[in-house]
């Protein structure tokens, strides 16, 4: 705007001499003209200086514009990189658990559901999963974690299940020393532990594992549930009693795996 505005001036003033001179006679208009293009070149080149500046100022600010608008983006698209770096983490480690679940317990892999709520009215211990009967998951499913057991799928809807944990006073498990030979049942003991029955014969100790084993036949063999905390003897010694703690907190699951039922 100032360029074209200085322009406008200048070729006013140049107009109105070229009119002034033109009033003259010949002879002395020749000699104005040289003597007024004389005085009015370093004008005139000055204008042309100032026009010059003011184009590459204006076309510097455009570059730096253009430059701002081109780092926002870059940005904004960086950002968006690191959201999708993220997810694909997240996936990755979901994956994982459930390949480690696969290998290590079972290979049935029904699905990787997220736990969406817990029920604790009452005694009972239930998980409210974010997948349900459009997903595939069905009643008598049991559900793990890597660390172990977490339960067994009791109720279901369209986009829902529930899950009856081994915490549960309800419910019932076959479970077996990870290093010795025997069966027993472990049921829910609230409010954090299992308490399972062994034949006397059956050798166990504090801190031994308990895995799955056959006795009841919801479970797939051999998946880690408990921690022995307690051994004692009862009804004569013809039991043991066992106080164990599961291996999964429950209260920390964020998700979970639904394997095939037997």
């Amino acid at each position: 705007m100032s360029e074209n505005l200085l322009r406008r001036g200048l070729f006013l003033l140049l107009l109105l001499l070229s009119l002034a001179l033109a009033s003259l006679t010949r002879p002395t208009a020749l000699a104005l003209s040289a003597e007024v293009s004389a005085r009015t070149a370093p004008l005139l080149a000055l204008g042309h200086r100032l026009g010059q500046n003011l184009r590459a100022a204006g076309a510097a600010l455009v570059d730096r514009r253009d430059l701002r608008a081109e780092n926002r983006a870059l940005r904004a698209a960086l950002e968006a990189e690191r959201s999708e770096n993220a997810r694909l983490r997240l996936e990755v480690e979901r994956l994982r658990r459930a390949l480690a679940v696969k290998e290590a317990q079972a290979p049935g892999v029904v699905a990787v559901a997220p736990v969406i709520g817990e029920d604790q009215s009452g005694l009972f211990r239930r998980l409210i999963l974010g997948l349900g009967e459009r997903d595939g998951l069905r009643v008598g499913m049991p559900v793990t974690a890597p660390q172990g057991l977490v339960g067994l799928i009791v109720e279901t809807t369209e986009k829902t299940a529930v899950v009856r944990t081994i915490l549960d006073p309800e419910s019932r498990v076959g479970v077996r020393p990870e290093n010795a030979p025997g069966r027993g049942v472990a049921q829910g003991f609230p409010p954090d532990r299992l308490l399972a029955e062994f034949p006397p014969q059956v050798e166990l100790a504090p801190g031994e594992r308990l895995l799955t084993g056959t006795p009841l036949g919801l479970f797939p063999d051999g998946i880690p549930v408990a921690r022995v905390e307690r051994v004692e003897r009862v009804e004569g010694g013809l039991k043991k009693r066992v106080l164990a703690r599961p291996l999964v907190e429950l209260s920390l699951l964020e998700e979970v795996v639904v394997l095939r039922p037997l």
